[in-house]
Formats: C-alpha cells, sequence, structure tokens
C-alpha cells in the first residue's frame, strides 16, 4: 500500500513539539539567518517557547486546510518545514512558504516535498492555485520556484524591513492545470 506522504526520500508529516531542532539548538541558539527569509527575525526564546508555537500553530489549524508539515529524509531526520495558509476552498487557492536546513539545500528534498504538498492541494483537496511570495533579495527561492514552474506574476514594493532596509516582495503563482501538465 503506497502512502501519499512519502516519497522516493523524502516523508511529510504533522509538525510536532520536537521539530524545535529546525529553529533553536538545544542552548537555545536561534537559527536567524532562517528567520531573516520569513517576516522578521524574533527576539530570541526558550526551546519550551518554540515547543509552545508548533503546538499552537497546530491547534490553530486543526479545523482547516493551513498546516505545517514536518519533512524528513529517508533516515527519519526533520530537514524542514512546509507552511500552507490563507487557504480558501471557495477561492480556491492557498499560500504556502518553506525552509529546509543549509544541510539539506541542493538535494532535491526540497522539490520533492513541494511535489508531494502540492499533489495532495491539487488533486485531493480540489485546489486550483498555490501562490507564494519571495523577499527580492532571496534568489536561490526564486530559481527553486521557477524550476517548479512558478510563474512570476509580480512585485509589491517595499513591504518588509529586513536587516536595515525595506525589501520587496516577489509574488509567483502555480495552477493546478500548469502543475499537472508539468
Amino acid at each position: 500500500m503506497s502512502n501519499i506522504w512519502r516519497g522516493e526520500r523524502v516523508f511529510l508529516r504533522c509538525a510536532n513539539e520536537n521539530d524545535y531542532i529546525l529553529y533553536v539548538d538545544e542552548k537555545g541558539n536561534h537559527n536567524t539567518d532562517t528567520e531573516k527569509l520569513f517576516e522578521k527575525i524574533e527576539m530570541p526564546y526558550s526551546v519550551e517557547t518554540c515547543r509552545h508555537i508548533i503546538d499552537k500553530i497546530n491547534a490553530d489549524n486543526q479545523n482547516s486546510d493551513n498546516y505545517l508539515f514536518t519533512v524528513e529524509n529517508e533516515k527519519g531526520t526533520p530537514i524542514g518545514q512546509i507552511l500552507t495558509f490563507d487557504c480558501d476552498r471557495r477561492m480556491g487557492c492557498f499560500k504556502f512558504g518553506l525552509f529546509f536546513t543549509s544541510e539539506s539545500r541542493g538535494k532535491g528534498y526540497a522539490s520533492e516535498a513541494v511535489n508531494i504538498m502540492l499533489d495532495y492541494y491539487f488533486n485531493q483537496l480540489r485546489y486550483h492555485k498555490a501562490n507564494v511570495y519571495i523577499y527580492d533579495f532571496n534568489i536561490v527561492s526564486q530559481k527553486f520556484h521557477q524550476k517548479m514552474g512558478f510563474v512570476k506574476e509580480g512585485v509589491l514594493r517595499q513591504v518588509a524591513y529586513i536587516d536595515g532596509k525595506y525589501t520587496d516582495a516577489v509574488y509567483y503563482g502555480l495552477t493546478s492545470d500548469e502543475f499537472n501538465n508539468i
């Protein structure tokens, strides 16, 4: 029996409180390079707080298609996460964001994990369009999404203040038809 959450090298599962290791090490040191790719670098917080945040996200999303996936490699090690949000079944659109540990980047894990997630949202839940926004300085993510078939749809100017300057957000989209014909 196959499992739609398992690919050749990755497995998507529900995030749990032990996944704090993706954000904060056992000494409480934050991965600020990863945080910068999201909306802001957070004030330092404890491992316990990080665990609580993950639990809260899961509880808040219990009755919606918003979801926090943890991606494990073939050894069962957490290597990244995918968050779906602003899921609107009536309009048929959702957004998502992702990050992977620096050690796991460039090995095909992200594309396999995103394909699993997109297949589920497009072909099981019947969403029609996935949207993602990427800060303009994150060229690697822009190239990744373009390679995945996403189309650049526009730029919102100066939407975030990161590292002492305002940055633009580049919007990309992919329809279910585009995904299924790739």
